[in-house]
């Protein structure tokens, strides 16, 4: 607006300028009318000048006011950015999300695994190993009869477990009564160690009920321990022939520890174990977790409120990799949570890596037994026979005292 009236003021100016009149003469003259348009434009002049200059300054406020008020607001909204990053770092780093709570059930394992074996040890012939089947405790915890006893009496048992083949073939007879549905060939077949004795058909157990350990257990003594000769009496083992017996005895139990061993170790981790109840209490703090054992607690553990150790560990593997619930954590997790995680996931990967590690050196250690017993049973007739010969050749005598 300004602008405009200084535009009118020159013009008016210029057409009084224009409109001053000029003698014939040629020479100017200059009388009061030119001196009042000169003094008048000069006011104008200087009233243009000064508007100019305060139209200028004005606006010069104007736009420093505007830069600064852009530069205060993008000020304000750095600090409020840096203010929220820091408070979503902060909480990213000492907030404890809900299933963390969950991982004092991962912590543990170790007593889990050292309950499990501990009671391994009570499955030895005359450990305090539970058996509720009479007839299976007898026939565990008892000295091992002559062979032909101990087959009979294992007949007897199994006619517990009497399986279709055994009653296609003899059938009603006093080893064979009738057809067992509920355990059929559980004293004979490797699914009482590996998946739980029960009907034909059923799915995998990881932890056992007392029926089924007791199942297992007659499975180990058919397959492993059965008698190779009875055990000695008080006065045959006082004799110098009975030591010797007893001695060959201790040697050949000493081998058939090692190969019970991979047997009552999974029995012993498949019993619902003890340490197990408070941990999975705490555990089902977590709502992924818990969702996680409503899918998939066994029977028995619902029941008992206890897993087994191998129930807990493939419980600890699977609410991680086969929970879906498990996703929905990992995706409210950023920052510090998310590598904590992580390394949650590494140890869990490093504790069954140094389970595989146990299981390797057991085979390995079983697997050595065996090289002995196979080089015995190549050397030892030759080694006899030398020394039959050596024996020989020094006159007999002196190879007796020998």
């Amino acid at each position: 607006m300004k602008l405009l009236q200084i535009k009118i003021a020159l013009s008016v100016m210029i057409g009084m300028a224009i409109s001053v009149p000029v003698r014939a003469s040629g020479y100017p003259v200059f009388d009061a009318l030119v001196l009042a348009a000169v003094t008048a434009m000069n006011t104008s002049m200087s009233t243009l000048l000064y508007n100019i200059g305060l139209a200028t300054n004005q606006n010069g406020q104007k736009i420093a006011s505007t830069i600064e008020a852009a530069a205060k607001t993008q000020r304000e909204f750095e600090v409020a950015q840096d203010k929220s990053r820091r408070l979503e770092d902060a909480r990213q780093r000492y907030t404890v999300p809900n299933h963390i709570c969950s991982e004092s059930g991962s912590g543990g394992a170790g007593q889990v695994g050292a309950v499990a074996s501990a009671e391994k040890g009570n499955m030895r012939p005359g450990g305090s190993g539970g058996i509720n089947n009479a007839a299976i405790s007898k026939a565990i915890n008892s000295p091992p009869p002559a062979p032909e006893i101990d087959a009979s009496r294992a007949a007897k048992i199994h006619a517990q477990f009497c399986d279709a083949d055994d009653y296609a073939a003899y059938g009603g007879a006093r080893a064979c009564p009738a057809l067992s549905t509920t355990m059929p060939g559980a004293d004979k077949r490797i699914d009482s160690i590996l998946n739980g004795a029960g009907a034909n058909g059923k799915s995998h157990d990881l932890t056992f009920s007392q029926a089924q350990m007791d199942a297992g257990r007659m499975y180990v003594q058919n397959s492993t321990r059965r008698s190779i000769a009875p055990q000695l009496r008080k006065g045959e083992a006082d004799t110098v022939a009975g030591a010797q017996y007893v001695g060959l005895m201790n040697q050949y139990n000493a081998m058939i520890s090692a190969a019970a061993e991979p047997q009552e170790q999974r029995l012993a981790d498949s019993q619902p174990n003890p340490e197990t109840k408070n941990l999975l209490k705490e555990t089902f703090t977590s709502p992924s977790a818990g969702a996680y054992y409503n899918l998939f607690a066994s029977r028995q553990a619902r029941s008992s409120g206890m897993m087994s150790a191998r129930e807990f560990e493939v419980f600890e593997v699977g609410r991680r990799y086969a929970n879906t619930e498990y996703q929905t954590d990992l995706q409210s997790m950023s920052g510090d949570n998310l590598l904590r995680e992580q390394i949650r996931v590494a140890s869990l990967n490093n504790w069954l890596l140094l389970s595989l590690k146990n299981d390797i050196q057991k085979n390995n250690i079983i697997n050595g037994q065996i090289l002995a017993s196979m080089a015995r049973q190549e050397y030892a007739p030759i080694l006899t026979e030398k020394y039959r010969a050596v024996a020989g050749s020094m006159g007999g005598a002196n190879g007796q005292a020998r």
